[in-house]
């Protein structure tokens, strides 16, 4: 496998996995927290196709739980796969709400992760670091707004970057949210995505994205997954 496809597949998991599956669809985290005792489990699976290069495939599964002091802890496992290799990442994720009112229009939150990465033909080795600054708010008329401002350290690839995120999501009726959002980082082109999620019921929701990069090579990003809140 090419050095371009290894780190696409490590970009690819830290999308799925870093942010702790954000507010799915989207990458953009929210700064909502689950209560204490309320867990959730959820999927993606998702496919990168940059031109060029091998189309990169993965899924991510994690499981999220309210501790109280308003924060959660979450686990996740992800994989992706090109070029008929495989890359493996365990992460360990949090979020804490700033702040005692939970139905305030505006919340603050602060979320963070770390995560190890296994290459193909060697052991889990840590990689990623983040911390991630949340705001989100909630208008009158259906809309929610979304800003993320943060930094992750990624110790194999020795690098540092700042993470930014913006976005935008409106209930439609029926279950159904729809939204937009504008994310990147220092290092590279921004992304611009488009999600759908769809509320079956209070417990069980369905959510699909899509999300083009900048630049030349416009990498394309497509991703569907489910969320069962129990």
């Amino acid at each position: 496998m090419t050095k371009s496809n290894t780190w696409m597949l490590c970009g690819l998991l830290a999308m799925l996995a870093a942010p702790a599956h954000a507010g799915r669809p989207f990458t953009t985290e929210d700064a909502g927290v689950l209560e204490p005792r309320d867990c959730e489990w959820e999927g993606v699976g998702a496919q990168v196709k940059v031109t060029g290069e091998d189309t990169a495939r993965a899924f991510s599964t994690q499981v999220a739980c309210g501790l109280g002091w308003r924060s959660q802890l979450g686990l996740a496992y992800s994989q992706a796969k090109a070029g008929g290799e495989t890359v493996k990442s365990l992460g360990l994720n949090g979020k804490t709400r700033l702040g005692t009112d939970s139905k305030a229009p505006l919340q603050w939150a602060l979320a963070w992760g770390a995560a190890t990465l296994k290459e193909p033909g060697q052991s889990h080795q840590h990689d990623t670091a983040y911390l991630n600054l949340v705001a989100s708010h909630v208008y009158g008329n259906g809309w929610t707004a979304h800003a993320n401002l943060g930094a992750a350290r990624s110790r194999l690839a020795e690098q540092d970057s700042t993470t930014w995120a913006l976005a935008t999501e409106k209930a439609v009726g029926g279950g159904v949210d729809l939204g937009a959002e504008l994310y990147g980082d220092d290092r590279s082109e921004p992304w611009f995505g488009l999600g759908l999620r769809w509320g079956m019921s209070d417990s069980i929701s369905l959510n699909a994205s899509w999300a083009r990069q900048g630049g030349s090579k416009g990498a394309k990003l497509l991703s569907a997954g489910f969320k069962l809140a129990f």
